[in-house]
């Protein structure tokens, strides 16, 4: 689906594509945890050294899975929950070439959502008291506008192949969202006006005067992936296909009120649950022995560097040893590691 063609659906198809559900009770609770943010954020020590950009398509790797489709379904809330979830597994193992993708079908259609919509953290909540299983479990079909049958759709193992949170946290102040945002990507809803569905591919997308509100209102969620200061904008990612403006990202501007995301709603990053995990074909660019101790740390590409965790000497120097062999032999190492150490290796 094309931006035009987005651009060019109706007002009811372009509703369907906005699954966040607000009625007056939910609108006003949405505010008062934005305000409740606000209030901690003001008694905690004072951010200071933020980087005046950031972008985890581009942040020493790619930590940013696929841009998706949702289709005529208004899913939006578990595609950006399983985004934000995605990426913080990547950080959280350091490793932006991990392969994770996530079952936004499973998150919808199990946790209690709806092609009609879902709560703007509703997704979180289940990914946090159940989880989300991976996407081969459950393919995503409900494009077509018509829910998803839990119980027939997801394989019989799935109670295994959950990926949980330990949790979630709000940020309201432009401060306490750009710290969070430098941290990982982060959950956000908006209120969605009919420019939004035909923006310019290359411009920060600010609303025009002319842009009408949806009737009845749309809300959105997407995931922020970066913001840039000079251009005064957020980076977003969006589950309207890569047609839609630029690749299926955004440059959205600063400070809107009309959208919601800056003046009334809070941002939301997670705290993934990860293990060690498997990377298959890791290049050693070097390695370094402490004199004083038994520590040790090798340095793979697109990894960074882990110290060599074994429990013993004689681990380490065997490791040491096999990773010495594959500088020299100019050979992949298969490493089980998390985001500080590395475990276990064999040469491949």
């Amino acid at each position: 689906m094309a931006t035009d063609d987005i651009g060019s659906l109706s007002p009811e198809e372009q509703r369907r594509l906005c699954g966040v559900m607000v009625d007056e009770a939910e609108m006003q609770r949405l505010i008062e945890v934005a305000q409740f943010a606000a209030a901690q954020e003001q008694f905690a020590a004072p951010l200071v050294g933020l980087p005046s950009a950031v972008d985890w398509r581009n942040n020493g790797g790619n930590y940013v899975t696929s841009i998706k489709n949702q289709g005529q379904c208004g899913s939006c809330v578990s595609f950006c929950s399983c985004a934000v979830i995605e990426s913080a597994v990547r950080i959280k193992l350091g490793n932006p070439n991990f392969a994770i993708d996530l079952s936004e079908g499973f998150l919808q259609f199990c946790g209690g959502g709806s092609c009609g919509g879902w709560g703007l953290t509703s997704g979180l909540a289940y990914a946090q008291s159940t989880g989300v299983v991976d996407e081969a479990c459950m393919p995503y079909t409900a494009g077509g506008g018509s829910d998803m049958n839990c119980g027939a759709a997801r394989c019989a193992d799935w109670a295994n192949r959950l990926t949980k949170i330990s949790g979630y946290t709000n940020h309201s102040t432009m401060n306490a969202r750009k710290a969070a945002v430098a941290a990982g990507p982060v959950l956000a809803g908006m209120e969605v006006w009919s420019d939004f569905f035909s923006p310019t591919p290359g411009v920060v997308y600010v609303k025009s005067a002319t842009a009408t509100r949806l009737n009845p209102r749309g809300y959105h969620c997407v995931c922020v992936v970066g913001y840039d200061d000079a251009a005064q904008c957020w980076i977003i990612k969006n589950s309207w296909g890569t047609s839609w403006c630029d690749g299926g990202f955004m440059r959205l501007g600063y400070g809107q009120t009309d959208l919601l995301i800056d003046s009334a709603w809070a941002f939301s990053s997670v705290t993934v649950n990860v293990g060690p995990a498997w990377t298959s074909d890791a290049t050693v660019s070097q390695v370094y022995a402490s004199r004083h101790s038994q520590n040790a740390w090798a340095h793979f590409q697109g990894l960074g560097w882990r110290k060599i965790q074994t429990g013993t000497s004689d681990g380490v120097t065997n490791m040491l040893t096999l990773f010495a062999q594959a500088v020299a032999k100019n050979k992949k190492v298969a490493v089980l590691t998390d985001g500080s150490f590395v475990y276990q290796a064999y040469l491949n």
